[in-house]
């Protein structure tokens, strides 16, 4: 029988729950983990389509959208037709969400770096590639 606590999806309860505190701690809540991952890839494909921003994000196409709808109307992304395709819609960051980005981006990092510190320095760069495996990213 498997011990409960050695169980993986324990293990990844677990561990969202202290990535949430986390967050909560040094990011705060003006930005969800996944909203900072959708601003994250729109600085890196600027006018990408909402379908490859979802994909860049790990996000599904129906959270996705509820997700950009509450961006574009807190003023964080610009969303516009695609004129070579009107079922597309086209994603910028707004000036706004390029700023929280910004002021984001040292709690970001100050979670990640607490989420890592159990673990030797040699060991982050193996633990982040076992984690992105497992989630098939």
């Amino acid at each position: 029988m498997l011990d409960a606590q050695r169980a993986i999806g324990y293990l990844i309860r677990v561990s969202q729950q202290v990535h949430t505190k986390l967050w909560s701690e040094h990011v705060g809540a003006e930005l969800t983990a996944p909203q900072y991952a959708v601003l994250d890839a729109l600085e890196l494909e600027p006018g990408a389509d909402q379908r490859t921003v979802g994909e860049l994000a790990s996000l599904d196409k129906a959270t996705m959208a509820e997700m950009v709808s509450r961006l574009v109307r807190r003023g964080l992304v610009q969303r516009r037709r695609d004129p070579s395709d009107g079922r597309r819609n086209l994603l910028s960051l707004s000036p706004a969400g390029q700023d929280l980005l910004h002021r984001s981006a040292a709690g970001v990092a100050e979670v990640q770096r607490l989420l890592l510190a159990p673990l030797e320095e040699g060991e982050h760069e193996a633990a982040l590639a076992l984690i992105a495996k497992a989630g098939r990213l």
